[in-house]
């Protein structure tokens, strides 16, 4: 991982990775997460939506641009789980209700969450009520997803969406934003200077 940090406060991050040695064959996810404070909870997005989407799911979404806030991103699934994904995105600007916060980029596309949960939380919970809210929101700023198939009723997933445990190379561009100074679409044009 090679973090480029420029004065303007723009951060650039390069992954590659290669695994090595006994493996699974395949990858839940491989990507970042990141926490941002709790007030920065509206989100919005240009790729699929408005609705959760997974690499074998997301041609039930159109592509466009979308917001919601971040509790309105969550599946509420009556037995807690991986949920709330988006596939297939160009941008996404997080920010408060006054309209600053960040906004993030990724090449190639990425997918995203964010949740008022961890990961652990879900796996932990046996029921909904058992999520107890953070006093943060946890981002995921993922290269790719293992689809999710239908294993709990059918089929598992297909090959063709099958998150390899192959080598790998993404970046991801977070930049401070605020919706009064530059409009998504041109902050999402600008490369390395």
């Amino acid at each position: 991982t090679v973090y480029t940090i420029l004065g303007n406060g723009e951060v650039f991050i390069d992954i590659k990775g290669n695994p090595t040695g006994n493996k699974p064959d395949t990858m839940p996810r491989i990507g970042l997460e990141m926490a941002i404070p709790t007030s920065i909870d509206q989100v919005k997005w240009y790729g699929r939506g408005p609705g959760e989407s997974y690499s074998d799911t997301k041609h039930a979404n159109r592509f466009g641009v979308f917001a919601q806030d971040v509790d309105g991103l969550m599946t509420n699934y009556i037995y807690p789980q991986e949920n709330g994904n988006r596939t297939d995105v160009s941008w996404a600007s997080f920010t408060n209700q006054e309209g600053m916060g960040l906004f993030t980029t990724g090449s190639p596309s990425f997918n995203f969450s964010a949740h008022r949960y961890t990961v652990e939380d879900f796996d932990l919970a046996q029921h909904t009520y058992d999520l107890k809210k953070k006093d943060e929101i946890y981002v995921h700023l993922d290269y790719k997803q293992h689809g999710i198939g239908s294993a709990s009723c059918g089929p598992d997933v297909l090959p063709e969406y099958e998150l390899r445990n192959e080598a790998f190379e993404f970046n991801v561009r977070l930049a401070p934003y605020s919706v009064n100074q530059i409009q998504p679409t041109v902050l999402a044009k600008k490369k390395y200077e």
